[in-house]
């Protein structure tokens, strides 16, 4: 179970180092690169799945329903970052994991010891020191509407991953991930339509860059269906508290770690601190 974890953690970091390489930066470009890669999500779990298909009733609902709440997650996700501050909002998104963990206690009551509080303390303020820097951006309405949004849809997609393990659904997996990447297919043709995914200034890139955005996202949308598809079982295996913790805050961790070493980003020392009380927090939860 460790390794499956540990290998998900990994795979979800490596996104987040593929993520960072890409330019993404320009109106629509992420919903593109997207779309490419919610393609490989149905090529590889068509292949997974030997050629079979069985979509029955529990695989088209919890299908629907992860694929609409990705899609929106990515949607809102983009909207709450161009909007106002970013590294407030990534600490926003980074409390769905607390969100996460009280639905689980509610629905599922899943237990949560002292020790665990004690760890997703340490957590979250080892993520607010390694994530939170002082912005000029400003608060408005809108902003906050967004993040709001960001904020209950980064948890669902958990969330939804825990009801659907214990729908008893579970050897489907792959039929109801297809239907989902179906799903997030057609959403992101239809916000590339209206956000100008299609219309990007990319278009007009050189053929290198093209095929480098190409290329990233294809690689994106293996290294995604990857961690997606273990986190499915793992979330179904794992307590919310244990997984939900280890998984958000390992990835935050490690993926400081990959841009220090790919990308010769220098930390702080307060982001150090952060790091380290990351680690402890996960440790804790994990181990006591």
């Amino acid at each position: 179970m460790l390794v499956l974890l540990l290998f998900s953690i990994f795979a979800a970091s490596l996104n987040s180092a593929v993520l960072h390489k890409a330019d993404l930066t320009e109106k629509g470009a992420i919903y593109k690169f997207n779309l490419f890669g919610t393609l490989v999500w149905c090529v590889c779990l068509f292949i997974a799945n030997g050629g079979r298909l069985h979509f029955d009733t529990n695989a088209l609902l919890w299908g629907c329903i992860y694929g609409v709440t990705q899609a929106l997650f990515i949607l809102f996700k983009t909207a709450a970052m161009n909007s106002g501050p970013v590294s407030i909002t990534t600490l926003i998104g980074n409390c769905s994991l607390v969100v996460s963990v009280v639905v689980c206690f509610i629905l599922w009551n899943e237990p949560i010891s002292l020790a665990d509080m004690i760890g997703l303390a340490l957590l979250m303020l080892g993520l607010t020191l390694a994530t939170y820097k002082k912005s000029s951006g400003t608060f408005t309405k809108k902003w906050a509407v967004f993040s709001f949004l960001f904020l209950v849809l980064g948890a669902g997609v958990g969330i939804t991953f825990k009801a659907f393990s214990k729908s008893g659904g579970t050897a489907h997996t792959s039929d109801m991930m297809i239907v989902a990447a179906f799903v997030m297919l057609i959403s992101y043709t239809v916000i590339c339509l209206f956000a100008g995914g299609f219309a990007s200034k990319s278009n007009n890139c050189t053929k290198k860059e093209k095929r480098l955005f190409i290329i990233l996202a294809l690689v994106s949308g293996l290294l995604s269906c990857l961690y997606n598809r273990l986190n499915i079982y793992l979330s179904g295996a794992l307590d919310g508290v244990i997984f939900f913790p280890s998984f958000n805050g390992g990835v935050v961790v490690l993926s400081t770690v990959v841009s220090m070493i790919i990308f010769k980003e220098k930390l702080s020392v307060k982001q150090l601190l952060g790091l380290l009380l990351g680690v402890s927090g996960i440790c804790i939860i994990g181990i006591l």
